[in-house]
């Protein structure tokens, strides 16, 4: 299914099941990988890509397993994030990509680490830059994942996955994350925090990135400013950026600003 000009809709089998992506080809560009966040989903990146001329850069945007339109495993190491990471690596290999850039929001920063160092590992592909858009450094990054994860996944399922729909429900803002969020459904949603919050600890992610020898850059929504330990953590690590207007979902909040960040750093590869 075509979206705009240069945008099509994907279907890649991995081995934990289909997964569902956007791609768009832009020959002499750089390559952008975008990974999307815990329950979220690629379905607004379609109107992001005509919108903004996000023709910049190459795209690969997928559904990660469990997530929109790919399949939902029933096995739960399949949400771990070496797992995720995995699949992301075949499609990569599938089409034909030798060099990319990263770019994780919130637990697709995770996910993007762990894809790292599959690729470096197996020289698969070379990860030519690394951007981390709030994308959890630390445990304090962790402010959903460790509620679900301190759940089991019977007691989440029957009790804590209605009462998280509630309670986001009550929030203003929130319909859009609420409506991928349901479609990801409990499991999903369990089996990715208990994975997430595992990773989400400095000892784990700093070697990480650390590791990526080409340029990183992390971006904060500006309404964030000085709320995470990770920020502190990130100046360490690299350049960090702050999209104005913006929160954690900054691509929403301020979706002009966002990939003219995303924007500048491709350019500066």
């Amino acid at each position: 299914m075509a979206h705009d000009a240069d945008l099509i809709t994907k279907t890649f089998v991995a081995p934990g099941g289909t997964v569902r992506y956007f791609r768009a080809v832009a020959p002499g560009r750089r390559e952008a990988l975008f990974i999307h966040g815990l329950g979220v989903d690629k379905s607004w990146f379609a109107v992001h890509h005509a919108r903004y001329r996000l023709n910049f850069a190459g795209w690969v945007v997928p559904d990660l397993p469990g997530h929109g339109e790919s399949d939902h495993p029933a096995d739960p190491a399949a949400f771990d994030m070496e797992a995720m990471a995995a699949a992301l690596a075949e499609l990569l290999d599938a089409e034909g990509i030798r060099e990319i850039v990263l770019v994780g929001h919130s637990m697709g920063g995770a996910v993007a680490l762990a894809l790292a160092q599959q690729l470096r590992n197996s020289g698969a592909a070379r990860v030519a830059g690394l951007v981390l858009a709030e994308g959890n450094l630390d445990a304090n990054d962790a402010f959903l994942s460790a509620r679900v994860a301190a759940q089991s996944r019977e007691d989440f399922s029957v009790c804590g996955w209605d009462a998280l729909l509630a309670e986001l429900a009550a929030q203003r803002g929130m319909a859009g994350y609420l409506r991928t969020l349901r479609r990801a459904g409990p499991d999903t949603l369990h089996g990715c925090s208990v994975s997430l919050v595992a990773m989400s600890r400095a000892e784990v992610t700093v070697p990480l990135v650390e590791a990526v020898d080409t340029p990183r850059l992390f971006v904060f929504g500006a309404r964030n400013r000085g709320r995470f330990t990770s920020e502190a953590l990130a100046r360490r690590l690299g350049p960090v950026a702050f999209v104005p207007r913006a929160g954690h979902a900054m691509y929403v909040d301020n979706p002009a600003g966002f990939w003219s960040v995303i924007r500048a750093f491709l350019a500066g590869l």
